[in-house]
């Protein structure tokens, strides 16, 4: 049996990889680290070597180097994920033997084509087009879906669901999936069935607060006709979908979440503690990449400006603060950044304008918008902005940094 050794992959890839490859008959080994790392490299010699740039960053040219020196090992075809890697890396990556460099988010469909060309193994994959990115907005886990159902990115969806949900621990985790574009048939039943399970599997998400956004009979009619997505609301109206997610808990739902609290406080403190530890574990990750990164701030309050910049000066992140639209739009004429905090009321030019700006100019990095403005109505006017990802303010440290956490992995 064929094997790949995967190096300090993030745990949604990870997770995912684990389970097509072995649905492909391919054996699956894990290097944690840089000795880890070599010593399954040289005793199991793989027939393929996965490696995350931006987690396996302080020991990967030395990992190379070893591989390189390694009589058993120097063949190993690699593939290198990176979200960024300036022109010196590629061509020390190069240098090393390197030739297979893909850019995060990953396309699956790229990714597995390069997997079978190195270790010439047959694996499916659904080509199916299809849209779909998973962001975190204070309580509620908000899904993006259109063009149509990949069973690639639904099986990573779940993956996905369930890291969104360590890292930010809602006590009662909302899940919106807006598919307003899609319109499906009883040939999609199987790929339909797969979404819904995939929002269901985690047991902290209830199915109470599950609400699909769709025009579609189709979608209305599966799920009504199964018992397994009782309480799971189909909805037409955005706002009326926001509204049931973000109403005061109920008496029942508070009667609820006191009982778990009371019966599995044991528990909830050991769980409390592991992720505090995944947190931990993923700023390690940032910092060991933040001398890389680029992060823009723009926003009128001298108050906001200094606690990202400060907030990233922990990481040793490079940020660039704008007090107004104008400034930074003059400014990204010469500059590029992995992300941009980004205030929606400013005087002279607001958050709106500079987005429409940014589109104009094909500026595609990643925006967190920023709002003091009450849930609700920040939901509805950034996502009819087309904007993914939003901050409440006020701002504190480790929900900035858990939100760059978030945004950085990348979709899928």
């Amino acid at each position: 049996m064929k094997q790949v050794l995967l190096i300090d992959q993030t745990a949604v890839f990870r997770d995912y990889l684990l389970e097509k490859l072995e649905d492909a008959h391919v054996s699956v080994l894990q290097g944690l680290g840089k000795i880890d790392s070599i010593s399954k490299m040289r005793s199991d010699v793989p027939d393929l070597v996965v490696i995350d740039f931006g987690t396996a960053r302080d020991f990967i040219f030395d990992l190379l180097e070893a591989k390189k020196a390694d009589p058993n090992a120097k063949d190993i075809p690699v593939i290198v994920l990176t979200q960024m890697i300036d022109t010196r890396g590629a061509l020390r990556l190069a240098s090393m033997g390197i030739k297979h460099i893909i850019p995060k988010p990953v396309k699956v469909d790229y990714f597995f084509a390069t997997v079978k060309n190195c270790m010439n193994v047959d694996i499916e994959i659904d080509e199916t087009p299809c849209i779909l990115e998973a962001r975190v907005n204070d309580t509620i886990i908000f899904i993006e879906i259109a063009q149509g159902l990949n069973r690639e990115k639904i099986k990573l969806l779940r993956y996905k669901i369930t890291e969104l949900i360590d890292l930010y621990d809602p006590p009662s985790p909302k899940i919106l999936v807006l598919m307003s574009d899609l319109s499906l048939s009883f040939i999609d039943g199987p790929n339909l069935e797969l979404l819904m399970n995939g929002l269901t599997t985690d047991r902290r998400v209830r199915n109470r607060n599950i609400k699909l956004l769709t025009l579609d009979p189709f979608i209305r009619q599966f799920v009504a006709g199964n018992k397994a997505y009782a309480e799971i609301q189909v909805l037409t109206d955005l706002s009326k979908a926001i509204d049931t997610l973000v109403r005061n808990t109920d008496d029942q739902e508070k009667t609820d979440i006191i009982s778990e609290k009371i019966l599995s406080l044991d528990d909830g403190e050991k769980k409390a503690g592991s992720l505090e530890m995944r947190f931990k574990s993923e700023i390690e990750v940032l910092k060991s990449a933040a001398a890389d990164y680029r992060i823009a701030v723009v926003d009128d309050d001298i108050t906001i400006r200094t606690i990202l910049t400060k907030t990233f000066s922990t990481i040793k992140a490079n940020v660039d603060a704008y007090e107004s639209g104008i400034r930074f739009l003059e400014a990204a004429s010469d500059k590029q950044w992995n992300l941009i905090f980004l205030d929606l009321m400013m005087p002279n030019m607001n958050g709106f304008e500079v987005l429409m700006k940014l589109h104009e100019k094909h500026i595609a990095t990643p925006v967190i918008v920023l709002s003091a403005v009450s849930q609700r109505e920040a939901v509805l006017k950034v996502l009819s902005a087309g904007v993914k990802s939003y901050m409440i303010k006020p701002l504190k440290p480790d929900s900035i940094l858990k939100k760059t956490i978030e945004v950085l992995n990348g979709g899928f």
